[in-house]
């Protein structure tokens, strides 16, 4: 999934240059109305977004190159994008000097714990799962990211790394994510000490797999951050109609094969797929979701979000105008995304507060 990856990297070397960016790209074409959907820049969003968009609307305007379909295609795909995000990553991580990562197992599982400098314990956790459209991105390649939530939040992260699709398919991939809350529960953190973290594909692997430490008996985790998430594999949901050619980031004709490939099509309605087909009834964590007005998947977030508030939970919706995929890590440096990031914060200070002082 050529764009959820590369768009990933660029947008982590975008953190660096937004200062200096704003001041010398270009202003957009006379004639924007040319332009594809995808490329429209909202008059509505703060100039530090609007220069963003123009930043990477070369990249949105390139000649797409074939689809990947087969395993081999996915595979030499994963090893170009992976190559840009971690190099896009190492750069990231040198605005975070101090932050200490741990590669380690966790019940056979790589994981990379992370804490930030000057890091005091107040006995909670995060457990991250990365994004990358189901057949990209590491937890290696997301340190960039990660690092930079510790940073503000001054909480420790587990970042998983999961089997990608085609060679990780649902059943591992949950299960995996699984083992990993299952140790950190071992190794004696409380559920109610645990938050649990996701972007794009990553976000619906943290809503599935909290349907499945449910339906195992486990506590659940005190909370849920969802950015951008999908939760439906098939192809409900009213925006994936009306906004499937105003993403920038996310194209519909690419991501169906990679969906494919995680989740074979019989499967595609199984809640530990597509978490809006889950029961709610039987409990779910406090929730925050948050998106944007240009998401092709808007509607899988609107959906989520009722499905837990018609069974009694907590969800919270933030949908930011003109914003795209990802936008909390694109947009980073933009009011948006501060704002974003501030109320990330705030919700793991109301539902994951400090277990020891």
């Amino acid at each position: 999934m050529r764009t959820l990856t590369l768009l990933a990297a660029v947008a982590i070397s975008f953190v660096a240059t937004a200062p200096a960016m704003a001041q010398t790209t270009a202003p957009a074409p006379a004639d924007a109305s040319a332009l594809p959907l995808r490329a429209y820049i909202p008059t509505t969003i703060s100039p530090q977004a609007a220069a963003m968009y123009r930043a990477y609307r070369a990249f949105v305007l390139a000649p797409r190159p074939p689809i990947n379909r087969t395993a081999a295609e996915f595979d030499a795909a994963y090893k170009v994008s992976e190559k840009h995000n971690i190099e896009a990553s190492e750069a990231r991580l040198k605005l975070y000097p101090g932050t200490a990562i741990t590669q380690r197992l966790i019940n056979g599982v790589t994981v990379y714990d992370v804490r930030p400098k000057d890091y005091r314990d107040d006995g909670t956790v995060i457990i991250n799962v990365h994004g990358g459209g189901y057949v990209g991105g590491s937890a290696k390649s997301d340190l960039g990211g990660v690092a930079t939530a510790a940073a503000v939040t001054g909480k420790r992260f587990i970042s998983v790394e999961y089997t990608v699709a085609p060679h990780g398919r649902w059943q591992l991939v949950t299960d995996q994510v699984l083992a990993v809350y299952k140790g950190v529960l071992a190794e004696g953190t409380r559920a109610d000490h645990i938050g649990m973290t996701g972007g794009s594909a990553g976000g619906d692997i943290v809503a599935a797999t909290t349907l499945k430490i449910r339906d195992q008996g486990l506590p659940m985790p005190a909370a849920l951050v969802l950015i951008s998430p999908m939760t439906d594999f098939t192809e409900g949901g009213d925006t994936r109609q009306t906004l499937k050619d105003a993403d920038p980031a996310l194209r519909a004709d690419e991501v169906r094969p990679a969906l494919d490939a995680y989740a074979d099509p019989a499967d595609q309605k199984n809640p530990y797929v597509s978490p809006v087909y889950g029961d709610f009834t039987k409990g779910y964590p406090p929730t925050l979701i948050q998106g944007g007005t240009k998401e092709w998947l808007l509607s899988d977030m609107v959906r989520l979000n009722r499905r837990i508030k018609e069974a009694g939970g907590v969800s919270d919706l933030e949908i930011y105008e003109g914003m795209p995929h990802g936008f909390p890590g694109l947009f980073i440096n933009a009011p948006e995304g501060k704002e974003a990031m501030a109320e990330q914060i705030a919700f793991w200070n109301r539902y994951l507060p400090a277990a020891k002082r």
